[in-house]
């Protein structure tokens, strides 16, 4: 049914039109956003996926060619091909062949080789890059039941749990198979194997590879046995003390990683989703196995590190609630067509108009607040052991290439007491800050920190203690410091402050790279403020999110020594706190005044009339509305000039717009009155008494509100 012919129709047909139209571009942003999301993630997710098969694929035909090798020598001595005489030209010529094998060794079992020796091992392993020959009988007795790889080769073949080779030095990766010479050479008769052959697959060769994959700036792959047992991982230590998944799981109470565990020495391929509790932290687990060694490798993807465009994201959510709200519009003045007669109707179409742009305007503000979880651009965010030094290791690749020092890592803590603005681009830190130095590796370097972006006069240190732990030195200062860092307020009030505290080591000849020591927090997940005073409070501000992070910054100078880091992407160690600015009391500082002139500037408007009764009754006239629209103009402006002297922005603020709409409203109201009784017959001014700029009012003002946060915002 359509209204009757005329205006009515007229405002039905309209509306129709822009509430079709904003729907249905709504819902085509809906669908682009949601695709597209979708589509980056789903690439991502693979591009990992294909990684961890390829990586896994490699090593285990790495693995497989290994003991490929050590089975063909074992078939030598077996069928008399190779003398025992020859055993050590053998093996020579094997890793001339071979070069990248790491080690590979014919161990006898006692006087199998002779009746005169008892144990017979030559073994050749690479050192300092060299392939050298060790008698591993010289070094230790292998024979001896705690060492496993020995009694596992003479009976069955097979790849064995890593373990550190005091004849290798180094943490090995070891397949062995037995032998059995042939019966014209035996010395032994009673026994079913003369020997074991053994080659050696070095952990550091199956790091290197697993350390190459691209997973992100964080992001890192580990490998484990069928028994658990960490062969590689980012964290060398789990390899070297025989931690396994299942250690870790049970220490951090995860039954997520216990099922990855139980799932991956299963030798299962599949993928998992994992939520650290500890660290915040989101991702995906891609998991699959290396047959020739029954180990299986995992691949670590945080979601962080997706490469969404987070920008565009929050550009199409805000235009789909442009366009949502157009079309609600569109609605309400579709239902309004049937009723424009009746002044009760227009005033609730009038009054939902306006509470639809600001609803509106608060969900843009909305999104904008959730920048606040967002990671720091242009810096990785430090939450994860095992993700730092996945990073440091690319970024000791880097440094090698680049032909800079060696980095030389120094873990630094930080602990927060308070905060206190002292001008608008002007912070007072007050807090204890710590460092680790190794004995005797560092014993060169000087101790120390300090802030960069610290004010001189105002930069207090004090040493607090200096005591040893161990083969560790660790120093604490107290620290009261003033820093500087420009803040962005053309959003204020509905802004997100990151407060930077950027540490610099004082050694700046060496590429010292400060490393967060987290071991020394309980929790990082950054929402329980790791490094603040329990119960901190910044009044006027919400303390959001407290983190570490390393921030990239080519300086594009070397400072003045030569071969410096910080004349590339050096990562500088920052520690961070993310502030929410309290709407609540910028909205009472700030903008109740306005809304106060707001509902002055509507009385006025509602007893505009021409009616002389109404104007009498009242005192309305034009001099009058004149005079308050001044005073109101006024007392507005002194509040202008002191948001305006207390922020010092070089910029146009957005609650300013709030400012420049409230003074374009009292011009348009001293208008009105103006209008209303100069003009004689006007449609616009003189419908039923001036009913047409009441009903406009607060959709005009809160729309103006909404175009001025989507101009801001967007």
């Amino acid at each position: 049914m359509l209204p009757p012919s005329g205006p009515a129709r007229l405002v039905f047909i309209t509306a129709l039109v822009v509430a079709v139209v904003a729907f249905a571009i709504a819902a085509g942003l809906i669908g682009v956003d949601r695709s597209t999301r979708q589509q980056t993630t789903e690439d991502w997710l693979a591009r990992i996926q294909q990684e961890a098969t390829a990586a896994a694929e490699t090593l285990d035909g790495q693995m497989r060619h290994l003991s490929g090798l050590a089975d063909a020598l074992a078939d030598e001595l077996a069928s008399g091909e190779l003398p025992v005489t020859r055993i050590e030209a053998r093996l020579e010529s094997l890793v001339g062949e071979h070069p990248y094998v790491f080690g590979v060794g014919i161990m006898f079992r006692p006087y199998a080789f002779g009746p005169d020796r008892r144990l017979h091992a030559p073994y050749i392993v690479k050192r300092d890059g060299v392939h050298r020959m060790v008698r591993v009988e010289d070094v230790y007795d292998y024979t001896e039941p705690q060492h496993d790889w020995y009694h596992q080769g003479i009976a069955r073949a097979g790849w064995l749990e890593p373990f550190f080779g005091r004849a290798s030095q180094a943490m090995l990766a070891l397949y062995c198979t037995p032998f059995r010479l042939p019966e014209a050479q035996r010395v032994l008769v009673t026994s079913e194997t003369d020997g074991t052959v053994c080659i050696d697959y070095s952990i550091e060769d199956v790091w290197t590879l697993v350390g190459a994959l691209d997973l992100g700036d964080t992001g890192y792959a580990f490998v484990i046995t069928d028994q658990g047992a960490f062969v590689a991982h980012p964290r060398r230590e789990y390899a070297r003390r025989g931690r396994t998944l299942y250690d870790i799981a049970d220490r951090l109470g995860d039954p997520v990683l216990r099922r990855l565990a139980e799932r991956a020495t299963n030798l299962q391929t599949g993928a998992i989703a994992h939520s650290n509790e500890l660290t915040g932290q989101d991702s995906w687990i891609f998991y699959g196995p290396i047959e020739a060694s029954q180990w299986s490798l995992a691949v670590v993807a945080f979601a962080a590190e997706i490469p969404l465009d987070v920008a565009d994201h929050k550009h199409r959510q805000i235009l789909i609630t442009v366009a949502l709200i157009i079309g609600a519009v569109g609605l309400i003045a579709l239902l309004l067509a049937f009723r424009l007669d009746a002044a009760p109707a227009l005033w609730a179409g009038s009054l939902t108009i306006a509470v639809l742009f600001l609803a509106g305007v608060v969900h843009v503000w909305t999104l904008e607040f959730a920048e606040a979880n967002r990671d720091p651009p242009g810096a990785i965010m430090l939450v994860d052991r095992a993700g730092i030094e996945s990073y440091l290791d690319g970024y000791v690749e880097e440094a090698r290439r680049q032909r800079f020092d060696a980095p030389i890592p120094v873990p630094t803590g930080m602990f927060i007491q308070a905060i206190r603005f002292q001008t608008a681009h002007d912070f007072v830190v007050t807090g204890f800050a710590w460092q680790r130095y190794h004995v005797p590796e560092h014993d060169d370097l000087r101790r120390g920190i300090f802030f960069p972006d610290a004010i001189p006069e105002q930069d207090v240190r004090e040493e607090l203690f200096r005591r040893h732990e161990g083969e560790s030195e660790v120093i604490g200062w107290y620290f009261k410091t003033t820093l500087h860092q420009p803040f962005d307020y053309s959003r204020f009030p509905i802004d997100i402050k990151t407060l930077r505290l950027r540490v610099w080591h004082p050694d700046m000849a060496r590429n010292i790279v400060l490393v967060p020591e987290l071991e020394a927090y309980r929790l990082i997940h950054p929402t329980a403020l790791p490094g603040m005073e329990p119960g901190f409070r910044l009044p006027g501000w919400q303390v959001k999110r407290s983190f570490f992070a390393y921030r990239f910054h080519d300086y594009r100078s070397d400072l003045g020594v030569r071969g410096n880091a910080k004349g590339g992407d050096f990562p500088e160690l920052t520690y961070n706190v993310t502030l929410l600015r309290n709407i609540t009391d910028a909205f009472i500082s700030n903008q109740i005044p306005l809304f106060v002139a707001a509902i002055m500037l509507f009385a006025m408007l509602m007893i505009d009339t021409r009616e002389k009764d109404r104007a009498s009754q009242f005192g309305f006239t034009t001099s009058t509305v004149l005079a308050t629209a001044a005073a109101i103009f006024f007392i507005i402006l002194l509040a202008h000039i002191d948001v305006r002297r207390r922020y010092a922005a070089e910029e146009i603020m957005y609650l300013e717009y709030y400012y420049f709409i409230t003074y374009f409203t009292i011009v348009a109201v001293s208008l009105n009155a103006f209008m209303l009784m100069a003009l004689r017959e006007n449609r616009f001014f003189h419908y039923r008494d001036n009913l047409i700029p009441k009903l406009l009012f607060w959709p005009l003002l809160h729309g103006a509100f909404f175009a001025v946060t989507v101009y801001v915002f967007l």
